[in-house]
């Protein structure tokens, strides 16, 4: 009778053709179908190396988080180490200090993504060429002064060039 896999052995295998297939895709020029398998695969890793949300997690005893991490240096960089989730949360457990600084580096980490997300959400139309008197996010602010394009009387709805900075990028 053949040796059943393990769940673990069969998840490694589920995200080495994951993997696989993301290859042969991105091969193909199907570039779409690659980030998806390629996506799929983080997902697999992930499930792997951090805890399920809601599953409590023990702090693991200083002795044997030193021998697993030594054990990992034999393979891998200082770094590589630090960059798995379940390594940095157990030293932090055994750290006030580092916790400290990984919760520091979450509120950054969250910080950045929403400025990100700001910025690309951003209405990009209006590079002080167009503005409304009854919009000040729309009036132009270059001169730290906020003022109105006037409008040109024989063209309703079109603007003219910003009065403070006619020779702006955009304002012609």
């Amino acid at each position: 009778m053949p040796a059943v896999p393990s769940k673990l052995a069969a998840r490694f295998d589920n995200i080495r053709d994951q993997v696989d297939a993301a290859e042969m895709y991105a091969a193909d020029g199907a570039t779409m179908s690659a980030m998806q398998n390629l996506v799929s695969a983080i997902a697999g890793i992930r499930s792997i190396i951090e805890p399920a949300p809601g599953q409590q997690r023990h702090p693991m005893p200083l002795e044997q988080l030193i021998t697993t991490v030594e054990g990992a240096l034999h393979r891998r960089t200082a770094e590589d180490v630090a960059a798995v989730p379940w390594v940095a949360e157990a030293i932090g457990q055994h750290s006030p200090r580092i916790r400290a600084l990984g919760e520091v580096a979450a509120m950054a980490e969250q910080q950045y993504r929403a400025a990100l997300v700001e910025w690309i959400s951003r209405d990009w139309t209006c590079l002080c060429v167009v503005s409304c008197d009854e919009d000040p996010a729309t009036a132009c602010s270059l001169s730290g002064q906020q003022h109105v394009h006037p409008e040109i009387p024989s063209r309703p709805g079109v603007y003219g060039p910003c009065p403070a900075h006619p020779d702006a990028p955009g304002d012609r």
